[in-house]
């Protein structure tokens, strides 16, 4: 009777165990189209890196709002972040169910098949993109071609001067005249010596020769790891070179990006020029350069425009996926779709923020009224709204950000006297057999 019992008990476990299991495979089977956002319950979690989607949750809670976001944030310095998601994935434990990338090494997500596969059945996320800056999806296609994560941003590039500066060395500060001083590499370097001129050393071109360096390499056309092989670019001595030079003339401060000096260089009013992307003008230079102003507390000066680069880039930029291990895609793929595609979210995000999305129609209605009193009033959507038509990441791989790391680590120590140019190079070719050893290097 016993036997009986423990049988029946086992039976009674296991056919739980299977209903359970086919009621979760229905849920992920569901004809998710039919569905209104309040049917969709229950809970996610997500990472970042970034803390931007913290924002971003309220506006998705008004639609759907029994799905329940708990939101981490895991910075990536020293590449915490990184680190985090490749152990927790390979370990198989799961992690979160959505999760954020980072243009320096989304590669790695998508070949290691973190990330869900979107298009087909049930996501069908070829049809959100028709109406995306061609880059922001295409660029996350697996080796199967299939669209593996969304973005609601684009990130190209600009540079952001000081008027105030620009009217004592040029005798003007409109964009128009500035940018034929900063458009060209070699005319930007005239700029640079005119600076130095005028102030003495007192006020620079940049705070660092290293603000140059995501439109250096961003001038390449093919990937640093081709059939096995590294490709150097011929853009990487150029700057290697550059940069000493700036250096030695007093053209650059001798900070470093993302240091406490490059912050504050910000506000000081020692440098005329920042070679930044979209959000950096919104996330980096405006709460640093005027943080009262940034928190409401008074008026923006106005004292800061917006010119041509040397060279069109894109910097940085945050894609988001489902984890393909996650128990709860319906829910997570709601999340994706709403922050990579949700026209009115968009909108209402680029008004909020002032950060360039990603949706072409929502950058075609809200350009021609676009002001910004940071920049004096200028229209920096209709910028970047010609600039993101030019973003060609094709040639981006899966270890970018390592190796130019270690290209920028050689830099610093020849441009500060440490090493020859010859000796910097070498041992780059040592750092990245270090980081690749299958990689071959001549």
């Amino acid at each position: 009777m016993k036997k009986i019992l423990m049988l029946a008990m086992i039976a009674l476990v296991s056919f739980t165990s299977i209903m359970a299991n086919g009621q979760k495979e229905a849920a992920q089977s569901t004809d998710w189209s039919s569905m209104a956002p309040a049917d969709f319950s229950g809970k996610i979690t997500v990472w970042s890196f970034t803390d931007e989607i913290g924002g971003m949750i309220p506006y998705f809670n008004e639609l759907y709002p029994n799905i329940e976001v708990e939101f981490v944030v895991i910075p990536n310095q020293d590449e915490v972040y990184l680190n985090k998601i490749n152990t927790t994935l390979r370990s198989g434990a799961g992690g979160p169910d959505v999760f954020t990338g980072e243009a320096a090494f989304y590669k790695q997500f998508i070949e290691a098949g973190y990330w869900e596969p979107l298009s087909g059945a049930p996501y069908n996320a070829e049809e959100l993109v028709k109406d995306l800056v061609p880059y922001v999806p295409g660029s996350t296609r697996d080796a199967n071609g299939k669209i593996t994560a969304l973005s609601w941003q684009a990130t190209p590039g600009a540079l952001f001067y000081r008027r105030s500066i620009a009217k004592e060395v040029l005798g003007t500060d409109d964009p128009a005249a500035v940018s034929k001083y900063t458009s060209d590499l070699n005319k930007f370097y005239e700029l640079g010596a005119m600076v130095e001129k005028k102030y003495s050393g007192e006020k620079y071109l940049l705070a660092g020769y290293g603000d140059m360096a995501q439109f250096i390499y961003n001038l390449r056309k093919k990937p640093y790891v081709e059939n096995n092989k590294l490709n150097i670019p011929q853009g990487f001595y150029d700057y290697m070179k550059l940069s000493k030079e700036m250096r030695d003339n007093n053209i650059e401060a001798g900070t470093s990006t993302w240091q406490p000096s490059w912050f504050s260089s910000m506000a000081d009013g020692s440098v005329m020029c920042y070679i930044l992307p979209t959000w950096g003008l919104h996330y980096v230079l405006k709460p640093n350069a005027e943080p009262e102003a940034n928190n409401g507390e008074k008026a923006f000066s106005g004292d800061w425009g917006l010119a041509v680069p040397p060279a069109s880039y894109s910097w940085g930029g945050t894609w988001i996926g489902i984890n393909s291990m996650s128990k709860e895609k319906a829910l997570a793929y709601q999340f994706v779709k709403f922050v990579g595609s949700n026209e009115d979210f968009l909108e209402k995000w680029a008004k909020k923020t002032g950060d360039f999305v990603a949706n072409t129609k929502v950058i075609d209605k809200v350009t021609p009224s676009f002001s910004e009193p940071f920049l004096g009033g200028q229209n920096h959507y209709a910028y970047f709204g010609k600039e993101a038509k030019k973003i060609d990441v094709s040639f981006r791989g899966p270890w970018d950000f390592q190796i130019e790391n270690a290209w920028g680590d050689q830099v610093a120590l020849y441009v500060d006297g440490i090493k020859s140019f010859d000796e910097a190079v070498a041992d780059f070719k040592k750092a990245v057999k270090e980081i690749l050893p299958e990689v071959e290097i001549e």
